[in-house]
């Protein structure tokens, strides 16, 4: 966390700066912060309740059902999985599982399991448990099976040894289940009790009470509202050491709301957006506000594993034509997007694979703002699809999805300087997503990855000709004989230096066919949890789910 002006402050400290520097322009004026808001503010620094203010709506608790980052960020709190991923590291280790081998040239996994360790319920964890929860989600078919393509079967080799046998090699496998989707265990007892597996149906206990193994357990639920999260006190790892005794998640949909308590010193932690992060920044240097903005880890900028694109279909005219392809790419300036649109909060998307996962390619040139090189390319593309081009294309974004209004306008304005109309065309996100999904699917459509695990399959997967939904990169329509090769070989290979090889040559023969125009990727900072009261110690930000709040603390 970035503690330039809140790492030596004492709680007095605290509480005389946030008096004379208040929060400025935000319209309360500089005397806004009482002194009986300070007081409060000193007593929630030293509280055992962390108080979360974000945009999240959390709808189904069911660890084998759920669906969505909302609901999976709080399932990891409440189920502990066979591997997870500590602190900022995206590289699996072992968690309920002691240990694990591989075996069967990549498709055998075998897990030991921790011995003694006990569900909320009392039970304890068994190889049996964890078959019947992987076994769960492939019979109710709600969760995100998509995650599993690899899984054929799981075995109970003995009470605390439980197998998993894969349909191919898969390298990822270990990741993957560190994912609160995939195998969080219940606990087999409890669901049978309250009906059970029912295929395509949610089991409404377990989605709205826990039954698994976990640092927290669910106090209250007021639907929409607030999630109040209290430790387990049976928690295998127990609670040595500063620990919280509460978590508050509450939804707060207005964003100035959210600031407004968390300057007042209301809440510990709130989620600000790209268009607010500068002018919080600004206040809390001014105002010497006890609040830190997590920038950076071990020297570089947090990552989050995700890109911003927008897919120019390889299959439909005018860009069909590769030179159309490349005329649109020089003609979006990158630089400005980030700067003016993301606050910076960005940095260049350059390749599918982003930054932090093993493929990434960084070396090779990336496509700058040009537009003398961008009339050059639509110069010289086919009569064909010249033609479909000077009636116009039709750009359709969803606004905040990845260029907005205002990037969409930006790029229009820069190809109308040499002669090339952009229709823009504002849809919302139903709308979009179906436009993704059908084909023929339509010349430019934004394009938007959050990475499911931290594996360069999850990110290349969607390339594939017969990925569904659609066919083809994204909505792109790339991708060919030799590019499907090659994501299945990237997925089957086991040495982490061939991978490497393969999904360079991947990256590389994708760029050269100016696939999709590769815009952004979101700093890690707009991360749910990004802008924190200085009294917060121990939490990591980690780009994938793993447990965020057993070894956070408050201490002022």
């Amino acid at each position: 966390m970035d503690r330039r002006h809140s790492a030596t402050l004492s709680r007095r400290d605290v509480l005389r700066r946030a008096l004379a520097g208040g929060a400025l322009g935000m319209g309360f004026g500089a005397g806004w912060l009482s002194r009986a808001a300070g007081t409060a503010s000193a007593q929630r620094a030293i509280s055992g309740t962390l108080q979360v203010a974000w945009d999240q709506v959390q709808d189904n608790l069911d660890p084998q059902t759920a669906r969505g980052n909302r609901n999976w960020w709080v399932l990891t709190e409440l189920y502990d999985t066979l591997t997870y991923l500590p602190g900022y590291s995206l590289d699996a280790k072992p968690y309920l599982a002691e240990s694990w081998t591989v075996s069967g040239n990549g498709t055998v996994y075998t897990f030991k399991l921790r011995r003694g360790v006990k569900f909320t319920t009392g039970s304890e964890l068994t190889a049996e448990a964890v078959k019947y929860s992987i076994d769960r989600m492939q019979s109710t078919k709600l969760g995100p099976l998509f995650l599993t393509v690899p899984f054929d079967h799981a075995d109970v080799v003995d009470r605390y040894t439980v197998r998993f046998v894969l349909k191919y090699p898969y390298a990822a496998w270990p990741v993957i289940l560190a994912h609160p989707a995939v195998c969080s265990i219940v606990d087999p007892k409890i669901a049978e009790a309250h009906g059970g597996v029912q295929p395509g149906k949610r089991n409404e206990y377990l989605s709205a009470n826990t039954a698994g193994i976990g640092a927290w357990t669910i106090d209250r639920w007021d639907q929409s509202q607030r999630i109040v999260l209290v430790r387990n006190p049976d928690y295998w790892r127990g609670w040595k050491g500063p620990h919280l005794n509460r978590v508050v998640l509450e939804t707060v949909p207005e964003e100035q709301t959210r600031l407004l308590r968390l300057e007042k010193g209301d809440i510990d932690i709130a989620t600000v957006n790209a268009q607010s992060l500068p002018g919080l920044e600004d206040r809390i240097a001014r105002g010497h506000l006890p609040i830190g903005i997590e920038k950076a880890k071990n020297g570089q900028p947090l990552v989050s594993l995700s890109t911003m694109q927008v897919n120019m279909n390889n299959k439909l005219l005018p860009t069909s034509d590769i030179n159309v392809r490349k005329g649109l790419s020089y003609a979006f300036n990158y630089n400005l997007f980030i700067s003016k649109v993301m606050n910076g909060y960005a940095v260049r998307m350059a390749g599918m694979i982003p930054r932090g996962i093993l493929g990434h390619v960084s070396d090779y040139p990336l496509v700058d703002f040009d537009l003398t090189k961008a009339k050059a390319a639509f110069d010289a593309a086919s009569a064909q699809a010249k033609a479909e081009l000077a009636k116009g294309v039709t750009l359709r974004y969803v606004p905040g999805y990845v260029l907005g209004q205002e990037g969409a306008v930006m790029w229009q304005q820069d190809l109308a300087k040499i002669g090339v109309r952009l229709i823009l065309q504002e849809i919302d996100q139903a709308t979009l997503s179906s436009l993704q999904t059908s084909a023929p699917g339509v010349p430019l459509i934004e394009g938007r990855w959050v990475g499911d695990f931290p594996d360069p399959d999850n990110f290349i997967s969607s390339a594939r000709t017969d990925y569904w939904p659609p066919r083809g990169f994204g909505a792109a329509f790339a991708g060919d004989a030799k590019t499907d090769s090659l994501i299945e070989r990237g997925r089957m290979e086991q040495n982490p230096a061939r991978r490497r090889a393969i999904y360079r040559e991947l990256e590389l023969y994708f760029r050269d066919q100016y696939a999709i125009l590769m815009v952004a990727e979101p700093s890690g900072v707009l991360n749910k949890w990004n802008a924190r009261a200085s009294w917060v110690q121990g939490f990591q930000y980690n780009p994938m789910f793993h447990p965020l709040f057993y070894e956070t603390y408050k201490q002022g």
